[in-house]
């Protein structure tokens, strides 16, 4: 966390409510999107602070050159892409309160409060107003007395005024039931998390990674990795470099272990769809498994080899072909540890989805060093998950399902 720049002529008035912005961005969106908005604080002598989680140099818009401004502008439209598409759909699903607190975040930048860092857009000052100085009043000027004259006007009023408040008593005394009505105590609503028996549960699926990097070690190092797939994996069996980097646990492995444990405690209402990879040319969907199927499926699960390379494209198309998206919420889950390896582009592919199934948010957990397809989830709403070793990797899995099984639990009431 760094502090950006301080700002002692910005109002303060409107922290708070900043502040729950700030919490309702970073409730909906991966830090990749959340990263966008400078997080306000109040410093020292009570001057407003602009604080980021983003590493590295600050540098103001106006100070790159063409190409970089460039570059940070196309970054910034897609993150406020994410956060209008998130405010249509939580628009469709009745929260109309939020969505408008996120579409006042939505429009162009103020390139004298647009920062880099990294490469990665910072907005400085947003939503809040700068205190502007009262202007001094003119000094009073006493006007001239005028001259005195005798005034009839109060007596000539004084019938037609008096007409007028009687009439005005007798049509509150008629009307008195509507106005009674009006100061009844409203029916009370509870808001709270209730089960909708008309609602169908979201369509759910899972996306697993079985290319052939999947047979690597889960811990090996990002150099390791692009060693194995340059060299390595082009040597004999036998190379001691080489056999370390596929030792057990592979990532694989792990992804059996936390997806037999997701599985365990999806919700009994959900239906879960199982996507695989077959190489560049061919995904294996195997079906849609239920509650009474999950035995098999985690028996299914277990029996998968990794090999091949990534579709991470044709994969999205083909979990996106399976369900709605359109009038029934759907969410799907990338386990991945990598960018699309079959020369598709897929943040493409995920910006089509986004426009034509708007209810449909895929979440990624992302298990490599490498954040290209970070913008499948930053299209379509959805969040980034990144794990290291296994014990994080079973949780983000946890994490990354968690809002299907809450989706069938219950519903806000319109």
């Amino acid at each position: 966390m760094q502090r950006v720049t301080r700002d002692p002529e910005a109002s303060q008035d409107g922290l708070a409510e900043l502040e729950g912005k700030v919490a309702l961005i970073r409730q909906h969106f991966p830090p990749s999107v959340a990263n966008l908005y400078a997080i306000p604080r109040q410093g020292s002598g009570g001057v407003l602070e602009w604080w980021s989680e983003l590493t590295g140099q600050p540098l103001r818009y106006n100070d790159l050159k063409p190409a970089e401004q460039q570059a940070l502008l196309d970054k910034y439209r897609q993150r406020q892409e994410s956060v209008s598409h998130l405010a249509d759909t939580l628009q469709a699903r009745g929260q109309a309160s939020e969505a408008q607190e996120l579409r006042s975040l939505v429009g162009s930048p103020d390139l004298n409060n647009l920062y880099s860092l990294n490469g990665a857009p910072l907005v400085v000052r947003w939503g809040l107003t700068p205190r502007v100085a009262a202007p001094p009043a003119p000094a009073a000027v006493p006007a001239p007395a005028p001259p005195r004259r005798l005034n009839l006007w109060p007596w000539l009023l004084s019938p037609l005024l008096l007409a007028l408040l009687l009439g005005l008593l007798w049509w509150l005394w008629t009307s008195r039931a509507y106005w009674l009505g009006m100061f009844r105590r409203p029916e009370i609503v509870s808001y709270a998390c209730q089960k909708d028996p008309q609602a169908l549960p979201p369509e759910f699926a899972v996306v697993l990674d079985t290319s052939g990097s999947m047979n690597l070690n889960m811990d090996i190092s990002k150099e390791d990795e692009e060693w194995f797939m340059e060299i390595g994996q082009n040597l004999p069996e036998g190379n001691p470099r080489r056999q370390r980097l596929i030792s057990g646990p592979t990532r694989l492995d792990v992804a059996k272990q936390s997806f037999a444990n997701m599985v365990g405690n999806l919700h009994g209402d959900i239906d879960m769809r199982l996507i695989t990879f077959a190489g560049c040319d061919a995904q294996v969907d195997h079906g849609v498994f239920d509650q009474a199927q999950r035995k098999a499926l985690v028996e299914g699960i277990n029996t998968l080899q990794a090999d091949g390379g990534t579709p991470l494209a044709s994969s999205l198309e083909e979990a996106a072909s399976q369900v709605d998206g359109r009038d029934r919420d759907a969410v799907i889950v990338m386990f991945i540890d990598g960018a699309d390896g079959c020369n598709r582009d897929v943040c493409s592919v995920s910006r089509t989805i986004a426009r034509e199934q708007p209810r449909l948010r895929v979440n990624v957990v992302n298990i490599s060093d490498s954040d290209s397809s970070d913008c499948i989830a930053d299209n379509t709403g959805g969040r980034v998950y990144s794990a290291e070793n296994a014990e994080q990797v079973a949780q983000m899995l946890r994490e990354a399902t968690e809002e299907v099984s809450q989706s069938a639990r219950c519903s806000t009431p319109e």
